[in-house]
């Protein structure tokens, strides 16, 4: 009996979202239809491809090596509607964006969106690990982040450089001084991001090899909310310079010793780099 290909792509849509729950939503099906159709693929060939782990599921080390084809089958999919696109001039489907930072998204999904207006958007942030995480599962096309380690299945691509800066609440002690020396830094309280945020750690390195601990350190886990620490006076806020919130409650402080400024680079799936969608990003950042 030939390979069911609705079967398939259902167990190919939990394995990418990593929940029926997300995936029925991303396939506009009803979670019933979903869990049946992947329960049809398993009772057809006796075999578990995939185990629930409470409101997510996990693969199976077969699910692991389905997912593997799968995910090369329906790339070629993506590849096919890309040459016919093409050749009606007109771009359609879906680009799922991931990003560190949304102001840095701006720009080249600004030039997307001109050239492409049958697209639809999906906009996901988070640290930098978790978008090169979602971008290696399959679960975002594209991904901007602050992330130079390579891997073998991804291609980056340098964007931009930006230095990274330190900011206070204007009526903080060091609002009037226009920079700061690392040592001055760690007697105050620090509001930085959590673990996975490039920018934690380009300030903990610079710390270490200044042989500097803080003495007190506040961990938020959004950008936003490092904003509204500061300004509620809880300490001094670390972030990238493109990032700095002009609100004139806070006031921006340059480093006055070295610190590693932050490149943001573009990445995306080898195999996945002929899909209409990626190529059309790539050639919006040129």
């Amino acid at each position: 009996m030939p390979m069911n290909l609705i079967h398939l792509r259902a167990f190919h849509q939990v394995a990418t979202y990593g929940s029926y729950v997300s995936a029925a939503a991303a396939a506009h099906v009803s979670q019933p239809t979903l869990s049946e159709q992947v329960r049809q693929l398993e009772r057809h060939h006796g075999i578990k491809l995939l185990q629930r782990s409470g409101r997510s599921v996990e693969l199976t080390p077969l699910g692991r090596k389905l997912f593997a084809v799968t995910s090369k089958l329906f790339a070629a999919e993506l590849e096919a509607e890309a040459v016919l696109a093409k050749a009606r001039h007109v771009m359609q489907g879906e680009l799922r964006f991931g990003t560190d930072a949304p102001i840095n998204a701006v720009g080249v999904l600004s030039a997307f969106r001109r050239r492409n207006p049958g697209v639809s958007i999906q906009l996901v942030s988070g640290n930098s690990a978790e978008i090169r995480n979602r971008v290696l599962a399959g679960t975002v096309d594209v991904g901007i982040i602050a992330d130079e380690t390579p891997h073998p299945d991804l291609t980056a691509r340098k964007l931009a450089t930006q230095d990274l800066v330190a900011f206070v609440r204007h009526d903080h002690a060091l609002a009037r001084a226009k920079v700061i020396g690392l040592k001055e830094l760690v007697t105050h309280p620090l509001v930085i991001r959590e673990i996975g945020s490039v920018t934690r750690r380009s300030i903990e390195e610079a710390l270490t090899q200044a042989k500097l601990q803080p003495a007190e350190v506040l961990e938020t886990d959004s950008r936003e909310a490092v904003h509204a620490a500061v300004i509620a006076g809880l300490g001094i806020g670390v972030i990238a310079e493109d990032e700095f919130n002009d609100d004139p409650r806070l006031v921006l402080l340059d480093f006055a010793d070295a610190v590693q400024p932050i490149t943001e680079y573009l990445v995306y799936r080898k195999d996945n780099q002929r899909s209409h969608v990626v190529e059309a990003v790539v050639d919006c950042v040129g």
